[in-house]
């Protein structure tokens, strides 16, 4: 007798597949098990949609890495799209979402790549 049974092994393949298709591979220092666990976490929470641990990453990463720190202004809201100029704030609210919400080891991968980015800045 197998330990698992055989549904819970593919169940386990099409969330790995569902991982590859919303864009997870690009967050590296991240094992295959956070990612699995990103990708529940996104599917379960009303707060996050697929794909938005990574993107909030990408984005908190790009605005550290800027050079000027440029804060973004609500008095200057300019472009209102989050996917086009987001905040990078609520990015960084929404990886403390994940965070919290992942179980302990996925949590401690992804926070401690999210701490050298807020130590940066």
């Amino acid at each position: 007798m197998p330990r698992r049974r055989p549904g819970q092994v593919r169940a386990g393949l099409a969330v790995w597949r569902r991982c590859r298709k919303n864009g997870l591979d690009p967050i590296r220092g991240l094992s295959r098990r956070t990612l699995y666990e990103i990708v529940r976490v996104e599917e379960t929470r009303n707060y996050l949609w697929p794909g938005a641990v990574s993107e909030s990453l990408r984005r908190w990463r790009s605005f550290v890495h800027e050079p000027n720190h440029r804060l973004w202004d609500p008095r200057y809201p300019g472009c209102t799209e989050w996917l086009c100029c987001g905040d990078p704030i609520r990015a960084r609210e929404n990886l403390e979402g994940a965070m919290q919400a992942l179980p302990r080891r996925a949590g401690r991968e992804l926070r401690i790549l999210v701490l050298a980015l807020d130590e940066q800045y």
